[in-house]
């Protein structure tokens, strides 16, 4: 519990500045998707302050976000309000139930899964499976798991782990390029389908 307090804490005082993976542009892996699939229903976990949410919005999306910390949910809220979409963005974690009536053709991940705990893992694919349609895709960018004991990232278990219930469209990994840092870490974007 303490663990969770201050998780919820640590993400809520980086809102009170500019956290730098809040970069208020939607990567080319999105835009990619979006033009060149039919618009549906999208969740974004780990929205932030809603730029990706605003960006398949204006696909043609029907956009629901979450996010573990308040602030930036506030400001997705009122992002969303403000270009004239349903504000549609809760505070809550990918490891809990409160959205399992509910089903999307797309759920996002921009950096959520990496930081959970195995047990977080486990429950957060439960809850995927439940969430995307027949059909539907994951779309998911982590970091890699720097070393095998390493408490963050993701490895090529938890690929396969995915690969249990879906089917791998494409994975790719790359060097995260950031200013004035010397060790790169890899990251990785990679596309799933349920089967229909």
């Amino acid at each position: 519990m303490l663990k969770k307090l201050r998780r919820f804490l640590r993400y809520n005082l980086k809102y009170l500045g500019n956290p730098p993976w809040d970069t208020g542009i939607s990567p080319p892996e999105l835009i990619n998707f979006l033009e060149n699939h039919e618009s549906g229903r999208a969740l974004d976990v780990g929205c932030g302050t809603g730029t990706n949410l605003l960006t398949m919005a204006g696909y043609g999306w029907r956009v629901a976000g979450m996010d573990i910390a308040l602030l930036p949910v506030l400001k997705a809220r009122k992002r969303l309000h403000a270009s004239g979409y349903p504000d549609d963005v809760f505070l809550g974690s990918v490891t809990s139930r409160q959205l399992e009536n509910r089903r999307f053709e797309l759920v996002l991940d921009i950096g959520c899964f990496h930081s959970l705990n195995e047990e977080g893992r486990k429950l957060y694919r439960q809850n995927l499976r439940e969430w995307l349609v027949h059909g539907g895709h994951f779309l998911i960018y982590a970091h890699c798991r720097p070393t095998p004991s390493a408490p963050y990232g993701v490895s090529d278990q938890d690929f396969e782990a995915f690969e249990t219930s879906l089917k791998l469209e494409w994975r790719t990994e790359q060097k995260e390029k950031r200013p004035n840092v010397s060790r790169q870490r890899t990251t990785v974007w990679a596309q799933f389908q349920k089967p229909g």
